[in-house]
This record gives C-alpha cells, sequence and structure tokens, in this order.
C-alpha cells in the first residue's frame, strides 16, 4: 500500500528538484596577452531555464560576468574573453551559473596544461615541453595534432597560423632553432577540443618566453630572376625562405665569384655597373650569420636582346637573345612584346621557346621598340631583356625619281636629268624610258645605284623633229618596280622665215615641271656672229610660245639666223629651280644682190665694185671678176667684200671687165649671176 511521507521530506526533495539543476561544461581555456587575458568556452548544460547570471573564476577569483541582454542566452555554446588576469604559472578555471532565487552551482574545473621552454648552452635553440590536456572536460574529442605557436619580442601578437605542429600520438616536446638576434621569444602550444558536432576550440597553455640568440646560419636565398628595368639597367630579384632577414650579399662572375655589393632593407638590386654579368647571392640574418650562396649551378645571368635582319620588303625584322638559364620554378617559355610609344603600352606579338623569331606584319616607317620576356613554369616570375628600338624606313612605298629636266645639249643630243631618293633610301637600278606618244614607253637605258642625281643621254632621238616623252622608275631592294617619275618631254622648236624678213617661232610648252613655268628666253645667232646671244628685248611670259623677231636691220649678217628657246622653272619642293633648252633652229631669209655697171677706183665715190647684198650667206658664196685676156683679177666667198680696181698690186687698166657671183638659196639651190663692169679713172 502507497505510504505517505512525511511533509518535511517532501518540501527537502521538492527543495532538490527545483533548484539542483546542470552547469554548463567548461570546454577550452585559452591564455592570451602575456597570459594576462584568458578565452573560456563553454557546452550548453541540459537544464539551465532559471540560469540568470554566469560568474566566471580563474584561481579563485572571480573574473568577470555574463548577464542576458548582454549577447548571451543561458542555454547555448558560448565563449567569452576575459581581462586584467593575474599572471600565473597554472590556471584554475571554473564557471558560476547563478539562478533567480540566488542558488549557485559550479561547473567543471579545468586546469591549464604547462608550457616549459628551456634554451640550450648559448641560447641558439629552444626545447619546447607540455602536458597532455586536462580529462575533466567529458564529452571532448581531442585533436590528433598539437599546434606550435611563436612570437618574437618586436611582434605585436600571435600569429594564427602555426609555426609547427607535432603529432598528438608523439612525445610532447619540440627543439626550435632561434632565427632572431639577442631577444625574446614567446611559444605556446594548443590542441582542438571538439566537443560537440558543431563547435570546437584550440586549447591553449599559459604563454613562455625566453631569452635567445641566432647562431645558425640562415638557408639559401632564392635569386628569383635578373630583369632589365624600363631604363635599360640590370635588376636583380630575390628573397629568403626565412623571415627578419637584415641583408643581402651579390656576387657576380669575374675571376672567381666576388661579392659587389650588399642590399639592406630590399629584395631587388639595380647593377650600378651596367650588368652583362652572372650573378649568385646570400643573405644575412639579423645576427650577421651569412648564407651560402645559392648553388653555382643557379647561377643567373642577364638575358641580352640583339636586333637582327630588317627586311623591309617583308615588313619583318629578326630578333635574338641569349638563353635565360637557371630561371626559379624552370623556364617555360619567351614571349616577344611590341611598343610603338616608347615602352608607354605594350603588346605581346608572339610566344616561343627558342631563342629568336622573326616578327611579321610591321608597319613601315614605324619607330618600334622590343622586348624579350621569360617566364616561370608556375608564371609567377619574369625576367625580361634590355629594351631595343628599329624601325623599317628602306621600302619600295618611299622610292622615288623626278625628272628634272630635258634639255637638247650643242644640239647633239636629248640629255634627262633625274633627282632621286637615292640620299637616303639605296636601291637596286634606275631605267629611263622614252615614248613617243606619252603613253606606250620602252626602256632605254639602265643604270645601278650610285646615289641621288643622274644623268642619261639619248644620242638616237631626232628632236628636230619630234617631241619625246621620258619617266623613270626604279627596281627597289625589294627587286620590284617602284617610284615612277614624272612624265617630261624635249622642247620641240619649229618656226619659218617670211618674205617680210621676219623669223617666226614656235615651241611646245614645258608643262611637267614641280614648280611649273615662270618664262621662256629666246637666243639668236646671225652668220656673222660666233656665239648666241639672248635677244634682250624678249622675255616670253610661260602662257606664250610664239615669237615673231623683225631682223630688218641684220640684212648684212647673212641669210642663216639660229634660235633656240630656254624654259626656266618657279623654285619646286625639292628646292631646284631648273632651266630646259629646245632644239636649234636654222632659218633662212631669202637674199637680194644688186650688181652696179661701173666704178672709179681713183675717185672718192664709187670706188670699190661690190655686189649691193642683203640677206645674202657667205655659205655657197663666190665672187670672180676677169679681165678680157681671161686672167682671174680678183676672187672672194665673203658677200660684203668687193674689188678695189687694183691687181698685182697695180691699178688695172680702164677697161670692160667680166664678173660671175654665185650664191645659195634658202631651198638649198645655188643661184649664178654674171655680167660685166666698166673700170673708169
Amino acid at each position: 500500500m502507497f505510504r505517505r511521507l512525511p511533509y518535511t521530506l517532501l518540501l527537502l526533495f521538492c527543495v532538490l528538484r527545483c533548484y539542483a539543476l546542470e552547469p554548463p561544461v567548461l570546454q577550452c581555456v585559452e591564455l592570451q596577452n602575456n597570459n594576462t587575458r584568458v578565452k573560456m568556452s563553454w557546452d550548453n548544460s541540459q537544464d539551465c531555464a532559471s540560469f540568470v547570471a554566469y560568474n566566471f573564476y580563474v584561481n579563485g577569483t572571480m573574473v568577470g560576468s555574463a548577464l542576458p541582454g548582454n549577447g548571451y542566452t543561458m542555454c547555448n555554446y558560448g565563449s567569452t574573453v576575459l581581462n586584467n588576469i593575474t599572471p600565473a604559472s597554472t590556471y584554475t578555471c571554473y564557471i558560476e551559473a547563478v539562478t533567480e532565487s540566488g542558488a549557485t552551482f559550479n561547473s567543471n574545473v579545468v586546469q591549464t596544461i604547462s608550457l616549459t621552454v628551456t634554451p640550450n648552452a648559448d641560447s641558439s635553440l629552444v626545447t619546447l615541453e607540455w602536458e597532455a590536456p586536462s580529462s575533466q572536460m567529458s564529452g571532448s574529442t581531442w585533436g590528433n595534432t598539437y599546434f606550435l605557436y611563436k612570437m618574437r619580442d618586436f611582434e605585436e601578437d600571435f600569429s594564427p597560423t602555426p609555426f609547427a605542429t607535432v603529432p598528438a600520438t608523439s612525445d610532447r616536446h619540440y627543439v626550435d632553432t632561434v632565427d632572431v638576434c639577442y631577444n625574446y621569444m614567446y611559444y605556446q602550444v594548443g590542441i582542438t577540443n571538439n566537443y560537440s558536432p558543431t563547435h570546437s576550440c584550440v586549447f591553449r597553455t599559459p604563454i613562455a618566453s625566453v631569452y635567445v640568440v641566432d647562431r645558425h646560419a640562415p638557408a639559401t636565398p632564392v635569386l628569383d630572376s635578373v630583369t632589365y628595368t624600363a631604363d635599360n639597367k640590370v635588376m636583380l630579384g630575390f628573397h629568403a625562405p626565412e623571415p627578419y632577414m637584415y641583408g643581402y650579399i651579390v656576387y657576380y662572375l669575374n675571376n672567381g665569384w666576388e661579392p659587389i655589393d650588399t642590399v639592406y632593407n630590399s629584395t631587388t638590386w639595380i647593377d650600378p655597373f651596367g650588368g652583362d654579368r652572372c650573378y649568385r647571392i646570400a643573405v644575412l640574418d639579423s645576427c650577421s650569420n651569412s648564407s651560402p650562396m645559392t648553388a653555382e649551378t643557379a647561377q643567373q645571368c642577364d638575358m641580352k636582346l640583339f636586333q637582327g635582319a630588317i627586311d623591309a620588303c617583308n615588313h619583318s625584322a629578326s630578333l635574338s637573345w641569349n638563353a635565360y638559364t637557371n630561371m626559379t620554378g624552370g623556364l617555360n617559355h619567351y614571349e616577344v612584346l611590341l611598343s610603338t610609344d616608347q615602352g608607354a603600352t605594350w603588346e605581346s606579338v608572339l610566344t616561343t621557346n627558342n631563342t629568336s623569331a622573326t616578327i611579321q606584319n610591321l608597319l613601315l616607317n614605324t619607330n618600334y621598340m622590343a622586348l624579350v620576356r621569360a617566364f616561370s613554369n608556375n608564371q609567377e616570375i619574369t625576367a625580361s631583356t634590355n629594351r631595343i628600338t628599329f624601325s623599317l624606313d628602306a621600302d619600295e612605298s618611299a622610292d622615288m625619281t623626278y625628272i628634272r629636266s630635258v634639255s637638247v645639249i650643242d644640239n647633239a643630243y636629248i640629255q634627262v636629268m633625274v633627282h632621286t631618293s637615292g640620299d637616303t633610301l639605296a636601291f637596286q637600278t634606275i631605267t629611263l624610258q622614252r615614248s613617243n606618244d606619252g603613253i606606250n614607253f620602252q626602256d632605254l637605258e639602265t643604270k645601278p645605284f650610285n646615289g641621288a642625281a643622274y644623268t642619261f643621254q639619248d644620242e638616237n632621238a631626232d628632236f628636230h623633229h619630234n617631241t619625246y616623252y621620258y619617266r623613270t622608275y626604279i627596281i627597289s631592294n625589294c627587286e620590284i618596280p617602284a617610284g615612277y617619275s614624272n612624265i617630261a618631254h624635249n622642247i620641240l622648236l619649229t618656226g619659218e622665215a617670211t618674205n617680210a624678213h621676219e623669223d617666226v617661232l614656235q615651241w611646245s610648252n614645258y608643262g611637267e615641271w614641280n614648280g611649273g613655268v615662270d618664262y621662256y628666253d629666246v637666243y639668236r645667232k646671225t652668220e656673222s656672229e660666233a656665239t648666241f646671244a639672248l635677244i634682250p628685248e624678249h622675255v616670253s611670259p610661260a602662257t606664250i610660245n610664239t615669237y615673231y623677231d623683225d631682223v630688218n636691220n641684220l640684212y648684212e649678217s647673212g641669210s642663216i639666223f639660229r634660235y633656240y628657246v630656254v624654259a626656266h622653272e618657279t623654285t619646286n619642293d625639292f628646292g631646284f629651280q631648273d632651266e630646259c633648252i629646245s632644239n636649234q633652229l636654222e632659218l633662212r631669209q631669202l637674199p637680194s644682190i644688186y650688181i652696179p655697171n661701173a666704178f672709179t677706183p681713183l675717185q672718192t665715190i664709187n670706188k670699190v665694185f661690190q655686189p649691193v647684198s642683203s640677206f645674202v650667206s657667205s655659205e655657197g658664196y663666190s665672187f670672180n671678176i676677169w679681165n678680157r685676156m681671161g686672167t682671174l683679177v680678183f676672187s672672194t666667198q665673203n658677200p660684203y667684200q668687193g674689188w678695189d680696181g687694183f691687181y698685182d698690186g697695180k691699178i688695172a687698166p680702164m677697161d670692160v671687165y667680166v664678173y660671175k657671183i654665185f650664191y645659195t638659196l634658202p631651198d638649198g639651190t645655188i643661184e649664178q649671176r654674171k655680167g660685166s663692169v666698166m673700170l673708169v679713172y
């Protein structure tokens, strides 16, 4: 039968049942900030509906509280950071849960695991030893690795990344090699506590410190690259596999490996001596311990770029460079880059594994800058050559010829003067062509390249009757016809002599000059003159090519009049002011002769027997006089010379004498006049 409990026992049972609630479970303790700050992490309690606060205790002293409304819900997993902790060698921690009625219930007690650090005799090695984690965290699943952290005295905090790890199954110690000089090192050891499927923390020891001295040679540094800068200086890039290095020693190959410079506070160096060297490096730590040099088999040299053949005909240029050896990470390929704005922007034109390349499709008369870049296998390291400049100036499109003048020289041949681009641009040959109609041309003469100016002679031209058209062209260094010139022709001078004793001249316009015709001059020579002379009263404008020469006053100059015309050029774009000479034209005026029938040698007038001649040419002229016995008493070929009546030094007898005169007509026939004359005293 049911037995009723006494009232006092029932009341005690209710009190225990209502207030004996489960507190949270402390899972992690992590010491921070040189052991003056602690981070606690806990698991939720099973029954916490009546909890109103958590109080946190370290070494028996409450160091903080957490209340609802401050971001905490008492039934959740949680963590908190507590400051101003009194440093100690060990730390005992727990959490006090406070109910609504003021009753308190304590969590499990967790004691930090200890860490000791011991330097060796010369303080260059530090041995770390630590305990296993506390067994008071129920339900914990410990990680299988211990994490080792360290902080140098000049650092502000521990790195979140451990510097070493130790398997949880091995002995709990580690020997660290010192990497700072005469300074303090701080260590801490942690292990992960996975206390729920979704929550974990790192359980860390207190922070231990030790004074150390770096007495170890640092690891050999890495020479990343030897490259050229934008101003063609050789620059080395390097790094050390260890932190806190003090400087780098640069060596170059001379008669053996010699130090050339020491670099501080930088991982790059520019060779002040210009380069063209091979390099190795070593590193100094903060205690001036020097590493070995990088391996001789890993020495690196600057990569030099050279210009090869420039092929303007194919719009290409050849480049070559020395191979980049021992690139860190291995050489993957080379990349050729070009710039047309002096390196402001670059365009990749090709990649290759060779040490030479031919660049195609280049633009003419364009200044290029080129460099080659070497890439490592992981594409993280590059090295560049020096920069070189080049251009494609010699191309058929720039070849030029210009006919300066076409002149008849000494009335013997046609001379063609030509200007070319040969003073700045070589070619193979230049050819003169001739045409009768200005359309259909045939090659006349070819000359090899010898400069910028050329003179051709056309000795088979009938320049008295025909107009000939000329042009030139060049066979370029690309072996194709190029640079066709302007078309120019000779000045053909024609005319006629009129019965009015006027010579009418006409000539063809010379219209092929770059500067155009400024004016024409007309030159004339009579039979009595030794050279041509400019007709001073005549300068013909460029638009007029006809001239009327009145020769009435020149009747004693002979029958034959010779002319030529000179065209004068306005200064042209090339700076020339040339002239062109026409053929010489011969015109004959119709001669006339009046012969008197008597003369008186001993009187003051009519003393000479001389035909009165107008425009009589000396060409084919003869004048002979005979006496009655048939003796020749006078003879001359000068139309303007007569007989003075003397023969053999004495005055001839008064008598009748017979004469004959021969002279040439304009059509070339010989005219004869004969008769008698009376010599009278």
